[in-house]
């Protein structure tokens, strides 16, 4: 079943909110470091807050998405308390470059609420489109929500060099008073796919246990994912680039990986309906695994630039269907908390990475981390093609 034009409408708009709120965090990381120092806390504290700004997501992930189901039970919309969590998220960023003159305590807690309150645009969009849409079109409709994150990513090393050298305060408003415009039609949004023809589609369905096999090997295999992704993207790929091109190549080269993964939406839902959500994802961790091989051994700049789009076109088709996978097991009724389940993995992966890097692992591997992103990936196939033969049909 394809999707109606009103979720794809609706998905296209909330893609433009995760590229504002991929942007905002990106301005975030940017300036943690000064904003830090400003505040009285040393800049080597900044890989520590960003580890806690994941914890932080992972438990409010899961808040949020039980929450949205409580809501959903209640016959309640949630439009309205998100747009309230991303006002108050927003003005926690626009007070962040001030408040640093008023001590580190403020600082800090303006940061977690910032970080806290920001969750209400991580899982809630997507879960709205899960519950409102039909199951078949949710990796589809996800895929146009994550080019948007996509179109951020690629957007980093730009405003990376933009923004160096200016005060915090202008990027801070900026981005801010971005992320609760474009989130202002949250309301309306959700009101136009309560009334969707599709919404009732699937709600026969049953959702799966939290406690079963295949939701177990889901959310490890989702960690799995997320670490190799976030090894390549954060550890390994400057330094491939650095190898085979040099350090001048990187606002050029890395975007490439995110060129990829926006192209890759285009067939995810398509292979998903082929194979099943599942075995999608997995095999597209396969070939993933098999692009950071030709990625890892690459002699020149062409054939590093081919397998880091590839990689990103087979990180695209895994990621679109795992969000098929989370609709399909919390139809019907818990589609918010296995949307949340698939972002507090997607944080707990980020987070292990972090840790990766406090403990020294990349120094103490050097290469070895070109390898570490390839085991992970082909761990999270093995786990996703055990979640493809344990989930009920």
């Amino acid at each position: 079943m394809t999707s109606s034009p009103l979720p794809r409408g609706i998905a296209i708009y909330l893609a433009v909110v995760q590229f504002c709120f991929a942007l905002g965090w990106t301005v975030y990381v940017i300036f943690l470091p000064e904003l830090l120092e400003r505040a009285g806390i040393g800049r080597s504290w900044t890989p520590w807050i960003l580890a806690l700004d994941q914890a932080v997501f992972a438990v409010t992930d899961l808040a949020m998405g039980m929450a949205m189901d409580r809501a959903r039970r209640a016959l309640r919309l949630v439009g309205h308390w998100l747009l309230g969590l991303v006002a108050l998220s927003s003005v926690a960023m626009l007070a962040m470059p001030a408040a640093t003159g008023l001590g580190s305590a403020l600082f800090l807690a303006l940061t977690l609420v910032w970080v806290a309150s920001s969750a209400a645009l991580r899982a809630p969009p997507f879960a709205l489109l899960g519950r409102y849409s039909a199951t078949a079109s949710v990796p589809s409709l996800a895929g146009i929500q994550l080019v948007g994150l996509a179109a951020a990513a690629a957007l980093a090393p730009y405003l990376g060099l933009q923004l160096k050298g200016l005060d915090p305060a202008l990027p801070f408003a900026a981005a801010s008073l971005a992320i609760l415009a474009s989130a202002g039609g949250l309301v309306v949004a959700e009101r136009h796919l309560a009334g969707n023809p599709q919404a009732s589609a699937d709600s026969h369905e049953t959702p799966l246990p939290f406690n079963s096999a295949a939701t177990i090997m889901l959310v490890a295999g989702l960690v799995f994912a997320v670490l190799g992704f976030q090894v390549q993207v954060a550890l390994n790929a400057a330094a491939q680039i650095g190898r085979v091109a040099g350090v001048a190549a990187l606002p050029w080269l890395l975007p490439v990986f995110w060129g990829g993964f926006a192209l890759g939406f285009v067939p995810a839902a398509r292979i998903g309906k082929r194979l099943g959500a599942a075995r999608a994802a997995a095999t597209a961790c396969v070939l993933g695994a098999l692009a950071l091989m030709a990625a890892a051994e690459a002699g020149s700049a062409a054939v590093l630039a081919s397998a880091h789009a590839l990689a990103g076109a087979a990180w695209a088709v895994a990621i679109a269907n795992a969000f098929g996978i989370s609709a399909a097991f919390g139809r019907s009724g818990a589609e918010g908390r296995y949307t949340a389940i698939l972002f507090a993995a997607m944080a707990v992966g980020t987070l292990t990475r972090i840790g990766l890097s406090l403990a020294g692992v990349p120094q103490a591997l050097q290469s070895g981390t070109d390898w570490l992103a390839i085991v992970a990936w082909a761990g999270a196939a093995a786990l996703l093609f055990q979640v493809a033969r344990k989930a009920p049909r």
